[in-house]
């Protein structure tokens, strides 16, 4: 799927906040409209001569009233979400495991990814190369299975690995499963866990723990609330950006923020 895989949730979250009511924004868009054209006005000038004046204006320029409506609706947006992906702040603090970039980066950009998403991987080499020259961007990536049954089998495993082996071992098990071309499935694992020097029974076991469960839960959960509905999905502190083969206008963009 070009444009990242899609998962089936009920908006909620950032779409309740920005719902509101059209009069009360229409208000605040005349109020500075009348702000703004009383710098002009004549001191002598009467309340009703002055609101004929503006209104004249306005029906001779209607576009106005939208354009301030459409900027009033995006800044009550990223607003909202902002404070919506304030609630999560903690992801932005975790340690660096899994991402690009130095782990001493002043910004994190956190990654939602799929091993089965296509479009994850097609990306990654190009947002590789653009942030060559911006180490001060470091994206750090997180498991966000929901493309297929496989797609959480291989979060399980990656995430088994991370937590009983070595961030090496763990990265090692990350570019395998993003370079295997057959199913996630056992057998496949076990050939990998066994390539990196791990015990596969215990692979095994951590796969099916809570810690492995809880991560991807809690994964999901921030996904639903900040409205990612596909892979890859990229979060920084006042933005949510999807998938895009524009690795350079991602990370303009992140550094416009």
């Amino acid at each position: 799927m070009e444009k990242g895989g899609l998962m089936q949730i009920k908006p909620r979250g950032i779409a309740k906040a920005l719902r509101s009511d059209l009069r009360q924004s229409l208000i605040a868009v005349s109020a500075s409209v009348l702000m703004l054209s009383s710098q002009s006005a004549t001191a002598d000038m009467t309340d009703q001569e002055f609101e004929e004046r503006v209104r004249t204006y306005l029906l001779a320029h209607p576009e106005i009233i939208l354009e301030a409506m459409e900027t009033l609706t995006e800044r009550q947006r990223r607003t909202a979400q902002t404070a919506q992906i304030a609630e999560y702040a903690e992801m932005f603090e975790e340690t660096p495991v899994l991402g690009i970039g130095p782990e001493q980066a002043k910004h994190t950009v956190i990654e939602f990814f799929d091993y089965r998403c296509a479009p994850c991987k097609a990306l990654h080499p190009k947002l590789k190369a653009a942030l060559q020259d911006h180490p001060n961007i470091r994206v750090e990536m997180r498991h966000l299975p929901i493309l297929s049954p496989g797609s959480e089998r291989g979060a399980r495993f990656a995430l088994a690995v991370k937590n009983i082996g070595t961030p090496e071992q763990y990265n090692a098990v990350h570019e395998a499963l993003w370079a295997l071309k057959g199913p996630l499935q056992a057998p496949a694992f076990e050939k990998i866990a066994r390539a990196q020097g791990l015990d596969w029974a215990m692979v095994q076991a951590e796969m099916k723990g809570n810690a492995v469960s809880d991560r991807i839960t809690t994964n999901r959960d921030i996904a639903i609330d900040l409205q990612i509905l596909g892979t890859p999905a990229f979060v920084t502190p006042t933005s949510v950006s999807f998938g895009s083969t524009d690795a350079v206008g991602l990370v303009a963009d992140w550094l416009s923020q």
